[in-house]
């Protein structure tokens, strides 16, 4: 179960992350965390490329946060909550990019809470 510590966890995360654009994500299993990950401008991973290839966006091969938190994640999940801050902190919109979404698709990932300009939105994946 998704409550408002989880959304609060992953706003600290894109707090942390060292991008321009600070995005964070958290990986749930049954509300229990298990992962947690930013973007990062620097770096990439084979999983972005070939994520970003396999949707025509073959140049976009900075690690994004939802599929750095895949990286990382070590067990089966089922939720991911992800959060974009600006440098005022005030949320932004988060929703998935193409790649990402194809991405969580394939992991198994069913419930996507992601935040907007006025808070956050959830989507269920089937």
């Amino acid at each position: 179960m998704i409550n408002d510590s989880h959304y609060d966890l992953a706003i600290e995360v894109a707090k942390s992350s060292p991008s321009r654009k600070q995005v964070g994500a958290i990986l749930l299993r049954k509300g229990r965390v298990v992962t947690t990950a930013t973007n990062l401008e620097t770096k990439s991973h084979p999983l972005q490329a070939k994520f970003a290839e396999r949707v025509g966006l073959s140049e976009k091969i900075f690690l994004h946060a939802e599929i750095s938190a895949l990286v990382k994640c070590r067990e089966e999940c089922d939720t991911i909550v992800v959060a974009r801050v600006n440098s005022q902190d005030k949320l932004r919109n988060a929703k998935p990019c193409k790649i990402c979404s194809l991405a969580l698709k394939e992991a198994g990932i069913q419930k996507i809470h992601y935040s907007t300009d006025d808070g956050f939105m959830y989507q269920r994946k089937r």
